[in-house]
């Protein structure tokens, strides 16, 4: 069975595309939110293990901060 330890390449990726709260580790499925926000231009947010919120902003506006769908 692979070793599900994240790499240190899957650990900088999970914090440049998924805010993780402190108490909460990195996960596997942290890296496949990752890799999935990479490709789509994203970011996810993550509430829990295994519950995570996508972040989103207004078309054309950059300044009001983050909203969630």
């Amino acid at each position: 069975m692979p070793d599900s330890t994240p790499t240190l390449q899957d650990t900088a990726l999970v914090r440049d595309f998924v805010d993780i709260p402190p108490g909460l580790e990195i996960d596997p499925m942290d890296v496949q939110r990752a890799r999935l926000a990479q490709a789509v231009g994203g970011r996810f947010r993550k509430v829990a293990p295994g519950l995570y919120e996508i972040i989103t902003h207004t078309l054309g506006d950059h300044t009001s901060g983050d909203r969630t769908a």
